[in-house]
């Protein structure tokens, strides 16, 4: 253990917490549990005092957590509690979801919902949430999805009936006709099971946890459907390529005729006097020049 980088960590770490000074710092205890070790530093500042406990680090004020063992025990507890959480978060990029919002944040009320839970009607409760979800990723897919002929549409809470039109305009053609068929055995099997949730008065914890990935499953596959289809909208009329870039193909210089560049916003004549004015200093941070293969063979 390098005992003077880690005090520097600590030292760094709690005044950028607390804002205060701090007076000094001792390692006051190391325990292993399970495959972790936590470190326990005892550290005074200007006008507190504090225990920090590392992996994760997190500190606790010696005004509420007198001894060393109380606030390590309340840390162990805290950091079992977060790992927890955290494996259950949003399984995609901030930008990703927010194509579906309303779905996912309904996802993780049931994901909250299942963490409070210990009965069988908590674990139906869960059920319900997540039909909440199923019925938003309706009504948020329905804008993008052009409706049927009105004489055709089905009800508003009939998701089968909605996902069936939906898998059929996202995965169109006999090229996609595997697609199509996952996208609607995918969907209509997870409604049949959250529904069976909804109302299982037998159903245990790992019934709940089968629901939220499942649900979980449904979102992210009809989310990469989504992405699939612009993709495959979006290619060369020419040769087949995906290589587009503004409008002209790589491979082989088709030009499509319908591109509409975003142009940049026009400044004011203003603006454009008050950025010329402003001081351009070039960066010289970086003097070396590396490619990933400068690094073979290294220690």
């Amino acid at each position: 253990m390098n005992k003077s980088g880690d005090e520097q960590r600590v030292r760094k770490y709690v005044g950028a917490q607390t804002g205060e000074q701090v007076v000094h710092v001792e390692l006051a205890g190391s325990e292993q549990i399970g495959p972790t070790r936590h470190d326990i530093w005892d550290v005074r500042c200007a006008e507190s005092r504090w225990w920090v406990i590392s992996n994760m680090m997190n500190l606790y004020s010696q005004a509420d957590f007198k001894s060393r063992d109380v606030a390590l025990t309340f840390h162990v507890g805290l950091m079992v509690r977060v790992a927890e959480r955290e494996h259950w978060t949003v399984p995609l990029t901030p930008s990703t979801a927010a194509a579906l919002p309303g779905s996912w944040r309904r996802w993780e009320q049931a994901v909250d919902a299942f963490l409070a839970s210990g009965e069988p009607e908590d674990y139906q409760a869960v059920g319900v949430r997540l039909r909440e979800t199923l019925l938003s990723f309706l009504d948020e897919v329905r804008d993008e999805d052009p409706a049927p002929a009105e004489n055709d549409e089905p009800k508003r809470s009939d998701f089968p009936g909605w996902v069936d039109l939906l898998a059929n305009n996202l995965a169109p053609g006999e090229s996609a006709a595997r697609l199509r068929s996952l996208l609607k055995k995918t969907a209509v099997g997870t409604w049949d099971y959250v529904n069976w949730l909804t109302h299982a008065k037998n159903a245990v914890r790992l019934d709940a946890e089968i629901g939220l990935k499942a649900v979980e499953h449904l979102l992210g596959t009809f989310l990469a459907a989504f992405m699939r289809a612009e993709a495959v909208s979006d290619k060369c009329a020419a040769c087949g390529s995906y290589q587009l870039v503004a409008g002209v193909c790589r491979q082989c210089g088709w030009v499509d005729p319908e591109y509409e560049s975003e142009l940049p916003p026009e400044l004011s004549e203003e603006e454009g006097v008050r950025r010329l004015a402003e001081p351009c200093t070039p960066s010289s941070d970086i003097s070396t020049f590396m490619r990933p293969n400068d690094l073979q063979g290294a220690d």
